[in-house]
């Protein structure tokens, strides 16, 4: 194993714990602002609120996707850690962004499994396309 796929999977791993973290401590918040906001009782101002966190999901997955590991200097450190913190981000944007899109439905609609489980889906496969990436170089 490579450091730079060492390096990759320690920030996935950071990445993982992170929001399993904040999703504990930060759920309750978020549906209890939610539950006393004019969100619960507006369903347009709600739809607006999906309509806001889609377009960060859908951004944060562009640049992520977007992003490729084969245009650094594996050489470089500095290019390295660059490469890592920037997709770091953007894989932090995405976690975030589904945690608050099943918060936002669950207090909304309700509990709806198969989204929990599409939207989980989704950040399994943006980190298979992260190591992926790594792996593409190494080929």
């Amino acid at each position: 194993m490579s450091t730079l796929q060492k390096e990759n999977l320690a920030k996935n791993v950071l990445l993982i714990v992170l929001l399993i973290v904040l999703l504990y401590l930060l759920y309750p918040r978020i549906q209890t602002s939610i539950l006393q906001s004019p969100v619960v009782n507006d369903v347009p101002l709600a739809g607006d609120m999906m309509v806001a966190v889609s377009i960060l999901i859908v951004t944060a997955c562009f640049g992520n996707f977007a992003f490729t590991y084969e245009k650094i200097r594996v050489a470089s450190g500095f290019s390295r850690m660059l490469a890592h913190i920037t997709t770091g981000l953007l894989m932090l944007l995405i976690g975030l962004s589904l945690e608050m899109t099943a918060v936002l439905a669950s207090v909304l609609v309700g509990a709806i499994p198969i989204l929990n489980f599409s939207l989980l889906l989704l950040y399994i496969a943006s980190v298979f396309y992260d190591i992926w990436d790594v792996e593409r170089i190494n080929l």
